[in-house]
This record gives structure tokens, C-alpha cells and sequence, in this order.
């Protein structure tokens, strides 16, 4: 990882998960502009440091099923599918950006691309130079899950492990999933009830499945896997039900309305 950015205490990592603020209508992918502006509007209140990275959801999986990169990965040949998608991928992320300011937040748009690279173990932080400058400058970093540069080609980067490494980049004291989830489900499809706390080692060595957020990124398990990376570097990380108003206000103050707290063994 490169030379972390070092910025005031206090900071916060919030993951906006794209079947939280994205759905399906059957006709093509509908963004909840509602819910996102609300969501904007409490994190404007948080007066901190913030950094906001967001799913694809709706907008994602449709072409990577299209175009077969479901498994995350693209030859320098096909780079026309990269760019096609870029480009549909940029205009879902413009309409996100007019909402977010919208919910009074200065929210300051920034490629994968620019920050990550694919490596052999998944996508990492490459380049932390433009985030201290960023948030110095008091806007609100918004990066986006999509396509990073690996040493044949182009790999599909999970915004969960940008939410991770960003987190551990700025020295964040909280680093929060918001999902369409109560949390993590001690037995998905069968209980709702949740875990309030989990042992993220002992968990992701079980046979962890949860289908709640099921992507080409990984659902739940990916999260966990990125939390944990962050819990133990001494981040406080949530995996959070987006849905309620106040949580994530609420998961600062370590009382999580519904969610899950990651922790390392």
C-alpha cells in the first residue's frame, strides 16, 4: 500500500452499498434518489472528515453478465467493453453526485482508477496523494467501485476494499457498510435475527454464506473480509442497515439502531 495521507483525527469511511441505493425495476436500473439525499443529509450534519464510496448495484451487474467479466476480470483486448461500461457507469455516477449535493454535501468525485490497482491479491490503494488534499480542502471524497489497471489487463475493484484501504489510508476512526441488510445474519434465509458483534477471523473461517447482497464483488462475505482488514488497524467497522433514519449517527456513538460490529479475533 502506498504512503498513507494523513489527516485529522475524527474521520469517517461510509460504504453506500449498491442494493442499498440502487434497484432493479425489471425495465432497467432505478437509482433511490430519495434515500440517497436523506442519507446526505446526515452525513452533512456529521461536521468530520468524510469519505463516500458507493456500489454499482443495478447500474454494475447487468454488464458484467452481458459482457462475461463476472469473474472480475478483463484482457487489454477488450478494453471497448471497458469503455463502454466506463461511460455508463459515469453517467449513473453524475446523477448520484447531483443528489448528494442535493443533501448539502461537496461531494468531489474521483476515479478508481486514479487511487487503486489490481494486484495478485485482490485491488489495493496504489496512490493516497490526492485524498489529504482533498479533505484538507474540506469536500467530500466520492469514489465509486469499477474498473483498475492490472499488469495484463483490466480487474472489476470492489468498492468494499476501496472503503477498506481508504479507511486505513486517512487514519479513520469509523469505517461503515450501509447495506440493505439488518446486519450480518446469524443463519440467512432461515432467522433475521443478527449478529451485534461477530469475530471476523473466526466468521470468514466458518461457512460463512449470507445472500443478502450477493454480487461479481463478493456480497456480505467480501465485507466482512474488507472490515476486517480495517478492524484490525484499529478502526471501529459496521456493517449497518442504510434503510434506518439516525443509524448511521447512531453507529458513531457504538449503538448501531441495526447493524454488526466487525472485530478481529
Amino acid at each position: 500500500m502506498a504512503t498513507r495521507a494523513s489527516t485529522s483525527q475524527g474521520g469517517v469511511v461510509v460504504k453506500l452499498g449498491g442494493s442499498l441505493i440502487t434497484r432493479d425495476t425489471g425495465t432497467g436500473p432505478w437509482l433511490e434518489a430519495g434515500l440517497v439525499i436523506d442519507l446526505a443529509r446526515e452525513l452533512s450534519a456529521l461536521k468530520r472528515p468524510l469519505v463516500l464510496v458507493h456500489g454499482t448495484g443495478a447500474f454494475g451487474k447487468p454488464p458484467a453478465e452481458r459482457y462475461a467479466f463476472l469473474q472480475g476480470y478483463l484482457d487489454a483486448e477488450r478494453r471497448a467493453v471497458v469503455a463502454e461500461v466506463a461511460a455508463h457507469l459515469g453517467r449513473y455516477e453524475s446523477r448520484l453526485i447531483e443528489h448528494l449535493l442535493d443533501g448539502g454535501l461537496c461531494p468531489f468525485r474521483i476515479s478508481t482508477a486514479m487511487l487503486m490497482r489490481g494486484t495478485s491479491v485482490g485491488c489495493r490503494l496504489a496512490n493516497s496523494e490526492p485524498i489529504q488534499d482533498l479533505l484538507r480542502h474540506g469536500v467530500t471524497l466520492v469514489v465509486g467501485g469499477g474498473f483498475v489497471t492490472t499488469p495484463t489487463g483490466f480487474g472489476v475493484c470492489s468498492s468494499d476494499d476501496v472503503a477498506s484501504d481508504l479507511a486505513q489510508a486517512i487514519h479513520a476512526d469509523w469505517l461503515i457498510f450501509a447495506t440493505r441488510a439488518s446486519g450480518v445474519y446469524q443463519a440467512f434465509g432461515t432467522d433475521d435475527r443478527i449478529y451485534a458483534e461477530v469475530d471476523g477471523d473466526s466468521l470468514l473461517d466458518s461457512k460463512f454464506q449470507d445472500g443478502a447482497e450477493r454480487d461479481v464483488t463478493g456480497g456480505m462475505p467480501a465485507k466482512v473480509r474488507a472490515g476486517l482488514r480495517a478492524s484490525k488497524r484499529g478502526i471501529a467497522t459496521f456493517i449497518i442497515d442504510g434503510r434506518v433514519p439516525g443509524n448511521i449517527e447512531a453507529t458513531l456513538c457504538g449503538r448501531p439502531l441495526s447493524g454488526t460490529r466487525i472485530r478481529p479475533r
